[in-house]
């Protein structure tokens, strides 16, 4: 014989059911998510370097570009390297224009690879000989490879040359990446 409960009972049974779905007790609530927690910009320690370059020019001035190769003498951790650089010549009048172009340093414990836009004004003679050439300019510092492969930064040149062959500058440079450990480099192989 197939019983069935009365309404009354299946409301019983549902009452039931739910009283004892209100008595069990309640899973752990989830741990709260941490408050948005401000992300704090870190200053990135910028570290001062300077330059000593001596360059020899090896392309001939005047010309639609440029070329210069030589030496370089920086504060540590750097030191002593080479520099080889060229660039592309915007002249503004017969005296007087910009270079802008690709770098490369040179150390024993690495490269530092960048780019420069260097203004000049050349000095002329009555017949129109270089008596002297002055330079004043940017660098930017966009890497670099083995020890100075995070190194990054801008800086400053300024410099001259008596006859547009051979040209002394001087970097100022702003750079972050820098590690200080560690001997100095030494000569560039």
């Amino acid at each position: 014989m197939n019983v069935r409960p009365s309404t009354t009972r299946r409301a019983v049974i549902v009452s039931l059911a739910s009283v004892v779905a209100a008595a069990a007790p309640a899973a752990p609530a989830a741990p709260a998510a941490p408050a948005a927690s401000k992300k704090q910009k870190t200053k990135t320690k910028k570290t001062d370097i300077s330059c000593a370059l001596t360059l020899f020019a090896t392309i001939k001035q005047p010309a639609p570009t440029a070329a210069n190769f030589g030496s370089a003498r920086c504060s540590k951790p750097f030191g002593i390297g080479l520099q080889q650089d060229s660039s592309k010549t915007t002249r503004t009048s017969l005296n007087a224009g910009s270079f802008s172009g690709p770098f490369t340093m040179f150390f024993k414990r690495g490269t530092l690879k960048g780019t420069f836009t260097i203004n000049f004004v050349t000095m002329l003679s009555s017949v129109y000989q270089i008596t002297g050439v002055i330079y004043r300019g940017t660098l930017k510092v966009t890497g670099g490879t083995a020890a100075y492969r995070r190194v990054r930064g801008t800086g400053t040149v300024a410099g001259s040359s008596p006859d547009a062959v051979k040209t002394v500058l001087a970097y100022k440079l702003k750079l972050t990446g820098v590690r200080r450990g560690g001997p100095a480099s030494g000569p560039a192989r």
